[in-house]
């Protein structure tokens, strides 16, 4: 009996072997290809480890090799998710640090001669020294001379306050821009996968970009991620007001000149949504990440030093002239009431010593009516010594700031000196707080970091492993076409 070729073929199952090795060669050509890509992007920023997903073909009962599918990420949402929160916190945390760490330049060492608290302290040991020699030349120049140098330093400390809250004003809108560009990359990106997905189709190395850039903004503000079915996602902020969704609204801010009298709500503008006009204002939205640290900086922790240095200024100035010696004064020669609390709002910057009592230094002696009962009365100096600059004083805690909402948390009642000291404290302890959080939150972004690494990174063990492995199922893949073309040429030799 002679047999067709085909029929041969089909008896021998040349045709089922040669399909299967077919398709096996196939697959280990993507997977391959897939193996290369990851090895030769395991060092570049945001990639992740890619798998080709396989699936074994099966007809009539008979398995035909084996169909490719789909290249996808080995991704942990729920660990992304958690290192993303870190990420933001850290970033929140170092801008803290890095701007409190100006406030604590500012001051200086506290145990140094310029310190307030010190500046304070010199000023009463010049008016006790007056107080034995009261009409001394000498020792009434040198008194102008110390108070001069006690509103030149808060001057210099309410200046530098202003000029860091400025520098932050300036960040924040570059924050803003740095935040749009990253919108409008993931916007991008988000057209292109959710086309792809509509084909039935993945783009895990475009699902890469866009985590990067997701990235990015959660390291600018405190973020939602929500993945839609289409393949796109959505960004939501701290309180889950929607950022991005299937359209990029820019944020925006109008630019402004910083000044103690200036806040939010009120003299700075919001950062808007949409229309820079008209669009949703989303300041108090802004939570978390490098943005949302410069928005507290800008409208809490300055604000707050500001307050303190001018209620400070404030009450010294106060105080002095109810003792009968208008020692202080504003620009225009005036001591502005201590309330409404607004009124001394950036006073600090422009505290001087009255010009009256420079043009007339005896009026350190015999106060503002001029008047002495003697050559050597020390009556108004010893009430200045003992009760202007050596007695617990009354200071406000609340309703400071230019929206009358910032509180001062230093002590209500106490003297002057210790005040000083107490402000200067205060400010550079906020600065040793915000560096001992950074350091621990850095420490476990760091371990989530290398943890997310771990399960979604590229290990060039495992690759290099798998390229063997791959190598080898090409060539036995390889020998069985071989194999089967040696049959077949073999059968062909029968048949004629």
């Amino acid at each position: 009996m002679r047999w067709s070729l085909r029929s041969m073929v089909d008896k021998m199952g040349l045709d089922l072997s040669l399909r299967t090795a077919m398709s096996g060669l196939r697959t280990v050509q993507k997977g391959l290809d897939t193996v290369s890509s990851n090895i030769a992007n395991a060092d570049t920023p945001g990639y992740t480890r890619k798998v080709l997903t396989q699936s074994t073909v099966v007809m009539n009962g008979k398995g035909l090799g084996v169909q490719t599918g789909n290249i996808e990420r080995e991704v942990d949402t729920a660990l992304q998710r958690e290192t993303l929160t870190q990420e933001s916190r850290v970033a929140n945390l170092k801008v803290l640090d890095q701007y409190l760490g100006q406030v604590e330049m500012l001051h200086g060492d506290p145990e140094q001669e310029t310190s307030l608290g010190n500046v304070v302290n010199q000023m009463r040991d010049g008016f006790a020294k007056l107080m034995d020699s009261p009409s001394s030349v000498p020792l009434q120049n040198q008194v102008i001379s110390l108070a001069d140098n006690l509103a030149r330093t808060l001057n210099r400390l309410a200046d530098g306050i202003n000029s860091i809250r400025t520098n932050v004003q300036g960040e924040i809108e570059g924050s803003i821009n740095d935040i749009n560009t990253q919108f409008q990359t993931i916007a991008d990106l988000n057209r292109m996968i959710s086309t792809s997905t509509a084909q039935g189709k993945t783009e895990p190395d475009l699902e890469d970009k866009r985590d990067e850039a997701v990235r990015l903004v959660a390291e600018q503000i405190d973020i939602n991620v929500m993945k839609r079915s289409d393949g796109s996602i959505a960004i939501l902020d701290h309180y889950g007001q929607p950022l991005l969704e299937d359209t990029y609204k820019p944020l925006s801010i109008a630019t402004t000149v910083i000044s103690p009298q200036v806040a939010y709500p009120g003299g700075i503008p919001p950062i808007r949504l949409g229309d820079p006009a008209s669009g949703l204002d989303v300041t108090g939205m802004m939570r978390g990440g490098r943005l949302g640290g410069l928005l507290d900086l800008r409208d809490q922790s300055l604000p707050r030093y500001q307050a303190q240095l001018d209620e400070f200024s404030q009450t010294l100035s106060e105080t002095f002239s109810t003792a009968g010696l208008t020692l202080f004064t504003d620009i225009n020669g005036a001591v502005p009431p201590d309330a409404p609390a607004t009124a001394s709002i950036g006073y600090a910057n422009q505290m001087q010593v009255s010009q009256t009592v420079r043009d007339d230094p005896r009026l350190l002696r015999d106060g503002d009516d001029g008047i002495s009962a003697g050559a050597a009365d020390s009556t108004l100096l010893r009430s200045i010594v003992d009760g202007v600059l050596g007695s617990q004083q009354t200071f406000q805690t609340g309703g400071l700031g230019p929206n009358s909402n910032v509180t001062s948390s230093l002590p209500a009642r106490t003297d002057f000196a210790s005040f000083a000291t107490e402000l200067v404290s205060y400010q550079v302890n906020q600065r040793a707080n915000a560096t001992a959080q950074l350091e621990s939150a850095t420490s476990l972004r760091d371990q989530l970091k290398t943890k997310l690494s771990d399960q979604s990174g590229v290990n060039l063990d495992t690759e290099v492993s798998l390229l063997i492995q791959l190598q080898r199922s090409y060539s036995s893949s390889a020998q069985v076409v071989s194999t089967n073309r040696q049959m077949f040429n073999d059968l062909i030799s029968i048949v004629r």
